[in-house]
C-alpha cells in the first residue's frame, strides 16, 4: 500500500510539472503585450533601432513607437483578421527616418491579418508577412 501511495505521488508530481511547462509555451496574447518590431518587409531591424513597438489594448486602442515618433489609433480584430485605424503620431525629426517611414506605411495601409506563434506576432497583408514582432513584456 505504501508503494502505491509513493507511485501516486511521483505520478502526480510529473503531471503537475508537465502542465507547468505546457503553459509556458502557449502563445502570448495579442492584447496587453508589448510587441517589439524585429523584422519589416522581410528585413531584420537593426538591434540598435529596436525601440519600435506596438501595444494592442483591450479597449480596442493601440499605441506604439515607429522608432522615433509615438503613434496611436484604434483597431478591431476577429479570428485572424485585424483592421487598424491609424489616427496620428508625434512629429519629431530624427537622424534616421527609414525605419520610421517603413513601419508607419505598414501600420497605415498594409495590415489585414495577423497570427501569433508563441512569443512572435506576425502582421500580414493578405498572406504576406509585413511586420514581425517579439513579445517581450506582458503589461499589467
Amino acid at each position: 500500500m505504501k508503494q502505491f501511495i509513493f507511485i501516486y505521488i511521483i505520478l502526480a508530481a510529473v503531471l503537475f510539472s508537465y502542465a507547468g511547462k505546457r503553459k509556458r509555451t502557449e502563445d502570448l496574447p495579442l492584447l496587453n503585450t508589448k510587441w517589439i518590431l524585429i523584422e519589416i518587409s522581410e528585413t531584420r531591424v537593426n538591434e540598435k533601432n529596436n525601440t519600435a513597438f506596438i501595444v494592442f489594448y483591450d479597449n480596442y486602442k493601440f499605441s506604439g513607437n515607429f522608432g522615433c515618433n509615438y503613434f496611436f489609433g484604434e483597431f478591431t480584430f476577429r479570428k485572424k483578421r485585424i483592421k487598424i485605424d491609424y489616427q496620428g503620431s508625434t512629429k519629431s525629426y530624427c537622424t534616421s527616418m527609414e525605419l520610421e517611414e517603413q513601419f508607419s506605411k505598414a501600420i497605415k495601409n498594409e495590415i489585414t491579418n495577423y497570427y501569433i506563434e508563441k512569443n512572435k506576432l506576425y502582421l500580414l497583408n493578405k498572406n504576406k508577412t509585413v511586420c514581425k514582432f517579439e513579445g517581450l513584456t506582458l503589461l499589467n
